[in-house]
């Protein structure tokens, strides 16, 4: 224990000044000075109950002379410790500690009750951890990035033009004015805005103003925002089933309650949502992808698109369309937008996302959201209100990306490439795969799907392909809603659109190996 200032100097007691060898231990080898050592091991007593209340602590000079420090060590560390109200500092007094309500823990531990319930979360916060898996979480918290075949999500780094990028980024740099430094539009770059505008009506028929176009950070805080703008605690969204678990567990963090809506070959089933019994015929908003439906691939057809719209304007509801590979269509032209269609009164429910990561890379994270003129104001309230939109630089590099059309001949070389290699990889597994495991080829973007025979433990087939270097995703885990009586069916999401032809050769290789193992050990059971 700290001796007391009026112990006397050779009492071997506790209350001697002998006793601080005892109970501080300096290390004049460690990074922190010996002042901020003395500060740390005293609070921490102080704390733990160790020193308590009014207890009268030795002076600054007899700490110093039993510590073997100099005074001003000795003194920094009181001064410290009594700026944040550890200490007391007395004139011509001893110091004592103050009236701190100590904690359980270090010597103190033994007091704590046992078994004390862990720090609670949010019902949001547990509801997102119901949809996210804890080994896709471990996944996610590693440090090091990842980018192995069939890994989903991820862009073909080599295909990027960096130098051009890099010269956008460093001009943008070097020009950049105080008014761009403090720009604070919740919106994002007015410069970037009209980038985005002028490339989705080309690509995708979208017609719309500046005004309504928001710079986000990528789709998800699009998708982010859209929750938080549009659901109430306890409403109804549609979702795709199967479907991303990133969208599910965005609706369930707003308090929202996804409805898992099945998707066929011509995609989203609009007749099962507006069913009374199968499905909420009076949600809130739809989540759709109608160019691209992850993981399936599925289109939506201009018929059931029409459907879709009727039903929003008959419901109240918003329909939010999210783009995610859109472009990466390899057989037809791209079906325009869901904003493109002339259907009247319709199209001030529908909301566009999209995303620049997917075609240049993950850490841009640099979106876009283009809303209805009714939906501006309060979206950019919920935007300024929370959070802002991201840095200055990247969007105004990005916009001349756009504009002097790199970002377009970007797309049309990665077109090119993504096509050519579902092909190769489709042709390799029809060689490799036994014929119980069939293939869907996507019409578009850059991931396809594995059905594997029932019975077959998907989870545990992604597993063990982890473990020999490849990556995949267990369909079993994209699919919310199933009847009681079955299981969920299993299958493989496989992304080919980052991994050049060699390696996706040998990863196929792997594959068909691991899943003819799994099929093998499942027929002798």
């Amino acid at each position: 224990m700290v001796p007391a200032r009026r112990a006397s100097p050779d009492s071997p007691g506790p209350h001697g000044p002998r006793a601080a060898r005892a109970f501080l231990r300096l290390d004049r080898g460690a990074p922190a000075t010996l002042a901020a050592q003395l500060v740390e091991q005293l609070r921490r007593a102080v704390l733990e109950g160790v020193l308590q209340p009014d207890r009268e602590l030795p002076s600054s000079r007899e700490l110093a002379r039993e510590l073997g420090v100099s005074r001003n060590t000795a003194v920094a560390a009181y001064e410290a410790l009594a700026a944040d109200g550890t200490i007391v500092v007395r004139p011509r007094r001893a110091p004592v500690v103050a009236r701190v309500p100590a904690r359980a823990g270090g010597q103190s531990a033994a007091r704590a009750q046992p078994g004390a319930a862990a720090p609670r979360t949010s019902k949001s916060a547990r509801r997102v951890a119901a949809v996210v898996p804890a080994d896709k979480l471990d996944a996610l918290l590693e440090t090091r990035a990842r980018s192995r075949p069939f890994g989903v999500g991820l862009p073909d780094l080599e295909l990027l033009p960096w130098r051009i990028l890099d010269r956008c980024i460093a001009r943008r740099f070097r020009a950049m004015s105080a008014a761009d430094a403090l720009l604070d539009e919740p919106r994002g770059a007015p410069r970037l805005r009209r980038a985005v505008l002028h490339h989705v009506a080309v690509a995708r028929g979208v017609r719309a103003t500046v005004d309504q176009v928001f710079i986000t950070e990528g789709s998800q805080g699009a998708i982010d925002l859209c929750c938080r703008a549009l659901l109430d605690p306890g409403d109804a969204a549609w979702i795709e089933d199967p479907g991303p678990l990133a969208l599910r567990a965005a609706v369930r963090m707003a308090g929202a309650r996804p409805v898992p809506i099945p998707v066929d070959e011509e995609g989203l089933r609009v007749d099962v949502g507006a069913h009374r019994r199968r499905g909420a015929p009076r949600a809130r908003v739809a989540f759709v992808s109608p160019a691209y439906a992850f993981p399936s691939g599925a289109r939506l057809t201009l018929a059931r698109r029409v459907e879709l719209l009727s039903w929003a304007g008959e419901a109240g509801a918003v329909v939010v369309e999210i783009d995610y590979e859109g472009e990466l269509r390899f057989d037809g032209s791209p079906l325009p937008s869901l904003l493109a269609l002339d259907i009247e009164g319709v199209k001030d429910r529908v909301i566009h996302v999209g995303t620049f990561s997917r075609a240049l890379f993950p850490g841009l994270r640099l979106g876009f959201m283009i809303v209805p003129p009714a939906l501006v104001r309060p979206v950019a309230a919920m935007r300024a209100a929370s959070t802002r939109s991201p840095p200055h630089l990247l969007q105004a590099a990005l916009a001349d990306f756009i504009d002097e059309g790199h970002f377009a001949r970007h797309l049309r070389k990665l077109k090119q490439a993504t096509r050519r290699r579902r092909d190769l990889l489709l042709a390799e597994l029809g060689r490799l795969l036994p014929g119980a495991v069939r293939a869907r080829a996507p019409a578009g973007g850059s991931v396809l799907t594995l059905d594997l025979p029932a019975g077959l433990d998907d989870v545990a087939v992604v597993q063990a392909l982890a473990a020999r270097g490849v990556d995949a995703l267990p369909l079993s885990r994209s699919i919310a809603a199933r009847p009681r009586s079955a299981p969920r069916a299993p299958g493989l999401i496989l992304g080919f659109g980052a991994h050049a032809e060699p390696a996706l050769l040998e990863a196929a290789r792997t594959l068909a190996a691991v899943v003819t193992e799994a099929i093998g050990e499942g027929g002798r059971r």
